[in-house]
């Protein structure tokens, strides 16, 4: 498999692995350096954000992109403790970086590593907004948990609220959920790196080839 932004004669290899307990994809591209983790968004999947994988990959990382509890092939409830010990089990399995949308950008913040790009994320640990919107963009239907949404706020309050210093990439969509919009501002005035991706919302950002690129270049930067 080739990605872009990789020279045609290196290949990435892609494996089925079991990583910090739960079922991931591991993309390997030759010669790389460190292994960074990419984390799906809530009501999303692995095989969702396999192209942000390969956007980490085509920087000259591996990338282990595993699912979250209570979703995709994971088979543990999303609950604030199953979202503690997955965290634990990230944090301890010498990721050097780190990628990740939505929840999965909550829980990117928890786990202290650098590089980190977020994409679609608030900076404090909740999502507002009606419940309508929530109930169509966050795709509550998706995800095992105790009832629509109690596993996603379980989850936003183990994780708790870290806001750590630059430098930190934070992608957002266009037509994002405004506690996101909120978040970029905020990120901003924290010297954060922020882009907007246009024509988009909440949940096609993973897939917006400018933001694919950004995470890229991105990774390539880092020193």
């Amino acid at each position: 498999m080739i990605a872009p932004g990789v020279p045609k004669d290196k290949a990435i290899t892609v494996q089925r692995v079991t990583a910090a307990g739960a079922p991931a994809y591991l993309l390997v591209p030759e010669g790389a350096e460190g292994c960074a983790v990419v984390l799906h968004g809530y009501g999303g999947c692995k095989e969702e954000v396999l192209g942000l994988g390969l956007a980490v990959a085509a920087a000259g990382f591996t990338a282990c992109v595993p699912d979250l509890p209570g979703h995709g092939e994971h088979l543990e409830t999303l609950t604030g403790e199953s979202i503690e010990r997955f965290t634990a089990n990230v944090k301890n399995a010498g990721f050097v970086a780190a990628v990740g949308h939505s929840l999965g950008g909550r829980m990117a913040l928890a786990l202290g590593i650098k590089p980190l790009c977020l994409l679609s994320v608030p900076l404090q640990a909740r999502f507002d907004g009606r419940k309508s919107e929530l109930l169509r963009v966050l795709r509550a239907r998706r995800v095992r948990e105790p009832k629509p949404f109690a596993g996603l706020e379980e989850a936003l309050a183990a994780l708790g609220d870290s806001r750590p210093g630059p430098p930190v990439l934070l992608l957002h969509a266009a037509r994002d959920l405004p506690t996101c919009l909120e978040a970029a501002v905020r990120a901003k005035d924290a010297g954060w790196t922020v882009i907007a991706v246009r024509g988009i919302g909440h949940t096609d950002i993973i897939s917006a080839p400018e933001a694919v690129a950004a995470v890229t270049a991105w990774f390539k930067g880092v020193d």
